[in-house]
């Protein structure tokens, strides 16, 4: 720490803190424009500059100055308001000035300083801008007659995205920001560069003209989509979330969103909405009461009950409370064994390959810890796609703090993309053998840490097998490189290994978690006081359900068992809950065999899904911005949820549903709210005692601190899939702009990718003579799928990917939860 002192007051500043950082903690404000402080100190913009006593005869940029033992700064003087305002009028020169229409007006950093330094003419004069506004793209209108040069967009889209889709182009007063050869903007759409635009020139198109920032009621909440948590602001106008505010004032994601959590909230809105319950009479759904609702799905449980037994799917988006509630439910009212969320095989990594390896079923370290580690191994590329934010600290990692980067991953992405990364590209299912040769390395050349760990000459003897020259010629890569990641993963004090599950992703789960377990036991990723292992869910709440124990009870059923059992006339009643298992579970024939066969099928949901149309009962449920509540995200960060708006119509909430149903079933199991649910959940639910939940503030409280230590550490040995020998064998997965099958409701997503497609290698696609949007046929397990073509240098040979969002592509017809599928591609007639 050193001492210095700002305007008269002495303070203590890190020795890493610039005079800016050391104001901000000390509570003086210094006026800036082109600081963030999720950015590297950039000093562009000179309305930072402040005086320093030991520089006399010049202003410094506060934002870019290491502070120094003694340093005597004054931050405002009658020279420097005069500096300040002279670089306020050079910015103005050739500003349009156009505040009135600009969307911007109300919480314009410019338009603040103009107003704070007194700025009432200008006495330099120039030409006004007068550029061609950019609204070619649907999210983000481009207005640069309004920018200022902070290079915000540029740095954040660079730093923290690395995607680089800005520059600076040209020279002097002709520079400006654009896009390569100032081409149309096409890129992630994430929108951290709106966010970080201090002026009008960057803007949501979404969010255009629909209100001023004042009329706008702002409520904290989660994002609804992935496991990542990220904390977000509803601005919301007459019962309508009109958009999502820019915060990195709380949360742990500094602000950082992706097009999902940013863009995505249309379906929140959406006309089609469930808004009334509905029964089937006569073959047909038509409107019920509440009243009448209940009584038919008490009576269809109550018959089932005393019959072949209720199964009841969960998808990951109800609340901490609302999954605590229905294991009671289950457990008291229902009395069935038979309980699971989003379909079971897919987070076997979590609940059972962590449960045998180390004792917990979490994550055992928290998302920014990422970024300081020295070695970072990611399980598969759609790490990416599945949690981009939490890929952006492991962007930062990598391109601030030079973490060595491996990526075990049948297809190229935007990991693969980063500097220095090492990728092993693999043929797909032979994951777990690089995982195997990973651990044998360590093993074989004495980098293993091994005191304190059960099992580790068996796992050496079973491992005997998986040496790299042997897993290079199964999984297609070279043993030089599975040797140098293996020493790379072993070298560095902080390390970290990441991997992503959920419903594409079924194949050798549990198997997938103990090999990563095992790797980071050897290579002590669990021993530093960073990073750890990481498991992160599809689903909001994914690692909720696993907490609250949404999952078979002793002799009970998991989802896929379900399904088949309701298939064979073996179960006598489906209760689906935020889920729809016809567009989402592998395998859609026994879905709908399933979904046919059952006698009586309940399903809860915020939409009329494809599965909710098979029901005999529809309850209309509601979005994660209209409750109240927790969600625990995949760090176990607990958060709270706040509703911002109204539910629509007659739906209610999935705890007030479980309610409901309890006293129509004669229980007494009854709560007065998500407040006494979390007081029941902090004095039962294994890490979540002693936690409040009025004291849960703004950073979220992570069960079982920042790094869970694990109850035990025990190596097994797992063996992994065998290579699919066919000319093409199909994977499947999440795309960038989509998550689960809820976005495909919201428009943002939807105007990024509107429907589902067949992605080729570019020289398969030469071979076959397909172009970009070609119809074209995929054949396999007895099924057709019919899907446009697109065309990338991502995909090895031989290999074809469809992403899985899309219900009417019909992916699952052909996906069974395999690593991937042997299929026959074909160019299709029109």
């Amino acid at each position: 720490m050193v001492t210095l002192t700002i305007d008269g007051k002495q303070v203590q500043a890190s020795k890493a803190a610039t005079i800016l950082d050391a104001a901000e903690d000390a509570g003086i404000k210094i006026p800036v424009l082109c600081h963030a402080k999720k950015l590297l100190p950039y000093g562009a913009c000179r309305v930072c500059l402040v005086e320093v006593e030991q520089m006399k005869g010049r202003l410094i940029p506060a934002c870019t100055t290491p502070v120094t033992e003694g340093m005597v700064v004054t931050t405002t003087s009658e020279q420097i308001n005069k500096v300040r305002k002279t670089v306020m009028e050079f910015l103005l020169v050739n500003h349009v000035v156009d505040c009135p229409i600009c969307d911007k007006g109300g919480e314009c950093d410019l338009q603040d300083l103009t107003y704070e330094f007194e700025v009432c003419g200008n006495r330099f004069k120039d030409a006004k801008f007068s550029l061609e506004t950019d609204e070619r793209n649907p999210f983000i209108e481009r207005n640069m007659n309004r920018c200022v040069l902070c290079g915000k967009c540029v740095r954040v889209c660079d730093e923290i995205v690395a995607y680089g889709s800005y520059s600076f182009i040209n020279r002097g007063f002709d520079t400006k920001v654009a896009t390569a050869y100032d081409r149309e903007l096409n890129c992630e759409f994430c929108g951290q560069c709106v966010s970080m635009c201090p002026v009008g020139a960057l803007l949501p198109r979404p969010f255009k003209f629909k209100a001023r920032p004042w009329q706008l009621k702002e409520v904290d909440s989660v994002c609804g989509y992935c496991g990542n948590g990220c904390t977000l602001t509803l601005g919301v106008l007459n019962n309508k979330v009109e958009t999502i505010r820019f915060n990195d004032k709380i949360g742990v994601n500094d602000g950082n969103l992706c097009v999902r959590g940013r863009f995505g909230y249309s379906f929140i809105n959406a006309e089609d909405r469930l808004q009334k319950p509905l029964v089937r009479k006569h073959g047909r759904l038509e409107p019920a009461s509440w009243s009448e609702a209940m009584d038919a799905v008490a009576a269809g449980f109550e018959k089932a009950r005393g019959d072949k037994g209720v199964g009841i799917l969960s998808g990951g988006r109800l609340t901490n409370e609302e999954f605590f509630f229905l294991g009671h439910l289950a457990d008291k009212v229902l009395r069935t064994p038979h309980l699971d969320h989003s379909g079971g095989e897919c987070y076997k990594g979590v609940t059972e390959g962590l449960a045998e390896t180390l004792g917990v079923k979490a994550s055992t370290g928290t998302f920014p810890q990422v970024e300081e580690c020295d070695a970072i191994l990611a399980i598969r590329s759609d790490f990416y796609e599945t949690h981009p934010v939490f890929g952006m600290v492991v962007n930062q990692a990598v391109k601030r703090h030079n973490a060595k980067f491996v990526v075990v991953s049948d297809k190229k992405g935007k990991f693969t993309k980063l500097p220095g990364t090492q990728t092993l590209l693999t043929k797909p299912g032979t994951e777990i053998s690089i995982l195997n040769a990973l651990a044998h390395v360590l093993l074989v050349e004495d980098l293993a840490q091994t005191d304190g760990v059960e099992g580790v000459e068996a796992l050496r003897a079973a491992l005997a097998d998986f040496a790299p020259k042997v897993v290079a010629a199964k999984a297609g890569i070279s043993a030089e490189a599975i040797e140098k990641a293996a020493r790379d993963l072993a070298q560095g004090k902080n390390k970290a290994i990441l991997l992503a599950y959920g419903l594409p992703y079924n194949a050798y789960s549990r198997e997938l978690g103990v090999a990563a377990a095992n790797l980071a036991i050897l290579c002590g990723a669990l021993d530093g006081e960073k990073g750890g292992l990481f498991l992160c869910g599809e689903k909001a709440n994914s690692q909720g359900a696993i907490d609250q124990a949404i999952v078979p009870r002793q002799g009970g059923m998991g989802a896929q068992q379900m399904l088949a059992a309701a298939a064979d006339g073996e179960l006598s009643a489906l209760y689906v809950i935020g889920e729809d298992p016809l567009a989402s579970y592998p395998d859609r024939a026994r879905t709908q065999a399933a979904l046919e066969k059952v006698p009586f099928l309940v399903v809860q949901d915020l939409f009329l899904t494809e599965t909710a149309r098979e029901a005999d009962v529809i309850l209309p449920a509601v979005s994660f911005a209209e409750k109240d509540g927790t969600f625990t995200n995949a760090e176990r960060r607990v958060q709270r949820l706040r509703p911002g708006v109204k539910s629509p119509g007659e739906a209610r909430s999935d705890l007030a549903i479980f309610s409901l149903l309890a006293g129509r079933m004669g229980s007494s199991l009854s709560f007065t709210g998500p407040k006494a649910v979390f007081a029941e959940m902090a004095s039962s639910v294994p890490g979540y005692q002693g936690l409040n939940f009025d004291a849960i503030g703004p950073q979220g409280v992570v069960w079982g601190g920042e790094n869970l230590a694990p109850q035990w550490r025990k190596v097994k040995a797992v063996a992994g899939g065998e290579p699919v020998a066919a000319r093409f064998q199909m994977v499947t997965g999440s795309a960038l702009y989509h998550s689960g099958t809820l976005s495909v409701r919201a428009k943002g997503p939807l105007a990024a990718m509107a429907e589902s497609y067949v992605e080729f290698a570019s020289e398969d696609a030469a071979e076959l003579g397909i172009a970009d949007a070609d119809l074209v046929s995929v054949r396999g397990n007895g099924e057709e799928l019919r899907l446009k073509a697109k065309i990338g240098k991502r995909l090895q040979r031989g290999m074809v990917f469809v992403p899985y969002h899309f219900a009417d592509a019909g992916v699952n017809k052909v996906f069974r939860g395999e690593a991937a599928v042997a299929v026959e591609i074909s160019k299709a007639s029109v």
